[in-house]
This record gives C-alpha cells, structure tokens and sequence, in this order.
C-alpha cells in the first residue's frame, strides 16, 4: 500500500485538505491497508438499517471499549456540527451516484475533552447493481 492511492489520501494531503468531502469516481484499491496499525476500518450495511462494524481502532478514534454496540445516528451526532453537515452532503451525492468519498472530520470522542480530526475514506459495496453498503478506512490526523 506504500505507494498506492490510498497512502497518498491518508499521508500525503495535509490535515484539512478534505474537510468540505471530496467524491471518489472510482474505488480505490484497499489491499494491503490491513497492515497499517495506524488505520482503523468499518463498514455500514445500508441494506440492514445503516448497521455498523468497526475494528478497535476506530472504536479508539472514538473514544469507546471495542465492541460496544454503535447506531450510526449516534456516531453521526459525536461529529462537529460543520463535519457532519459535509458528512451527509457528500454521503448522500455518493450513495445517489454509487461512488466513494473522503472527509477530514471533526469529532467529539466519547473519553476525554475537546475534539480530534480524523480522517475519513468510504467506499461503495455493491450486490449486483444494487448499493448495499459502504466500507472503508479511519484514521487521525
């Protein structure tokens, strides 16, 4: 993944480069991205009531105990009032047109004070033509 898409979105653009969403045309390549402890995972099943799963490093990007139970309007409201009015603007053209995004987001974790920048990538899981989900990676700034 060193030198891939992906590295270049998360590494390389500095902090705030994203923060008004940026559309993804095509869907980046994900493999390999595994490996980076730095980079936290998650996936949203549309088709299930916006279900989340996330790995434990996002879980850590949000302040929680690994495995507690996550709705996406709670995650959604832990996010600064400006981030999450660009979250859902680019998440909605995304999902009306099948594509990927990334955002630079602020959020509130649930343990400690004040707020902390991460960055976001999602991408588009289809069934067939239909979107059923989005997936993708988070990591801090």
């Amino acid at each position: 993944m060193k030198d891939s898409f992906v590295n270049a979105l998360f590494y390389e653009e500095p902090a705030g480069s994203f923060s008004r969403g940026h559309i993804l045309i095509y869907t980046p390549d994900l493999v390999g991205a595994d490996q980076d402890p730095g980079l936290g995972y998650w996936h949203c099943d549309i088709a299930d009531e916006n279900k989340l799963t996330w790995s434990e490093k996002v879980y850590e990007l949000f302040g929680l105990s690994a495995g507690t139970p996550v709705a996406r309007d709670w995650a959604v409201a832990h996010y600064g009032e400006d981030s999450r009015s660009s979250l859902e603007r680019v998440r909605k053209y995304a999902l009306s047109r099948g594509f990927g995004f990334i955002l630079d987001a602020e959020i509130r974790p649930v343990k400690g004070k004040g707020t902390r920048w991460i960055r976001v990538l999602a991408t588009p899981i289809f069934s067939g033509h239909q979107l059923v989900g989005l997936h993708g990676l988070k990591r801090a700034l």
